[in-house]
């Protein structure tokens, strides 16, 4: 079924004087149209009928001259938000195999944005942005500063949109809120190109509860897309800034043959820590690290000599390796609200996360590496 969205009460919401921008969804088109040259953020596959995806955060941008563009989908399952010249997004939501046509533009050059904004547990395909003969015009180019984040849930944006904390696995995935959460917002005040390299529940060498236990950070940081085991290369993504949140091998522990009592997995966590940072290292050399890392204050005196045990014997391994910096980063978790579902992050706490970050690398200009 044909369904049309119309914008203009967002546009006049927000004083913007442009046409309405209208949003047509169809079975895809068979008129001649062409494939806009793209610019794309995160860790995609790419083929002869689009971009295979499934990391949160990617995101894709292009240019075009006209009143209209195609937004080609084969997705079911994520949602999605567009913009045009930084105008009032729209969002799609599972679009299936699909064009969605936005026109209504004002006639000239545009800048178009597609965020992917849920995480998935499969690939989709974006098929790429379409026009008419002679509309295109080259893709945006790449930006200087590039950060990656590696990490869990709160990256992600997990239910950030939510209201309540017990929630079903619906009502998760229609209030995750990629874009919206801190990682992106950091990176995008920066005006740095990012990548969001986060699962909800994963840690570094234990996952939440001791679930997919072959399906750890430290196992599928390397791949392309998560749930297969090509390896992502790109020789132009060298981030000067790498932030690691990976703290979830932590969250419901019980002991078990592997680690019989905390200290035993702190031990081997931290072992693995400093070899996952050498790892990084070999491939990021011009890279600084950022971890956000455990708040002691008021840990008894026996877990703060366990997490400083830790924290040295990381931090070692990352500058033997030869890492230009790495930098330990408290989260003060008192001073953050936990109201969304499953005890994650809102949107609010979500934009204060995000100027706790930024203040942090406000006050470390070097870390751009000149950039």
């Amino acid at each position: 079924m044909l369904r049309l969205l119309i914008l203009s009460a967002a546009l006049a919401m927000a004083g913007d004087v442009r046409p309405p921008q209208r949003v047509r969804i169809a079975p895809p088109a068979s008129e001649a149209l062409e494939d806009l040259p793209i610019h794309v953020g995160g860790r995609v596959e790419a083929t002869a009928t689009g971009y295979r995806h499934q990391w949160p955060g990617v995101y894709f941008e292009a240019a075009f001259r006209g009143r209209r563009v195609v937004l080609r989908f084969d997705d079911a399952i994520n949602e999605w938000r567009a913009s045009i010249d930084g105008g009032p997004p729209v969002t799609i939501d599972r679009p299936g195999k699909t064009d969605a046509t936005i026109d209504g533009l004002s006639p000239g050059a545009h800048h178009i944005r597609l965020d992917k904004v849920t995480e998935s547990a499969a690939p989709a395909r974006f098929g790429g942005f379409l026009v008419g003969p002679g509309s295109s015009l080259p893709a945006p180019q790449p930006r200087r500063r590039q950060i990656e984040f590696i990490g869990d849930s709160s990256m992600a944006g997990y239910a950030a949109r939510a209201d309540r904390i017990d929630c079903t696995e619906a009502q998760v995935r229609a209030t995750t809120d990629t874009p919206d959460a801190f990682a992106a917002l950091a990176a995008q005040h920066f005006g740095a190109d990012y990548q969001v390299n986060a699962i909800s529940g994963r840690g570094l060498i234990r996952n939440f509860g001791g679930t997919a236990p072959q399906g750890t950070m430290e196992q599928l940081w390397p791949r392309r897309l998560p749930a297969e085991p090509a390896l992502y290369r790109d020789p132009h993504w060298q981030p000067q800034i790498v932030m690691l949140k990976l703290q979830a091998d932590f969250a419901g522990f019980r002991p078990d043959a592997r680690w019989p009592t905390l200290d035993a997995l702190v031990a081997d966590y931290a072992k693995h820590y400093g070899q996952f940072l050498a790892r990084l290292q070999g491939r990021y050399p011009r890279a600084v690290f950022l971890l956000w890392w455990f708040d002691t204050s008021g840990a008894p005196p026996e877990q703060l000599a366990m997490l400083r045990a830790a924290e040295t014997q990381i931090g070692t391994a990352a500058r033997t390796a030869g890492a230009r910096d790495i930098l330990f980063l408290p989260f003060p978790t008192a001073e953050f609200r936990a109201t969304a579902c499953h005890g994650h992050y809102g949107l609010a706490e979500q934009r204060r996360i995000a100027d706790w970050l930024v203040r942090t690398i406000d006050a470390h200009p070097a870390f751009w590496d000149g950039r």
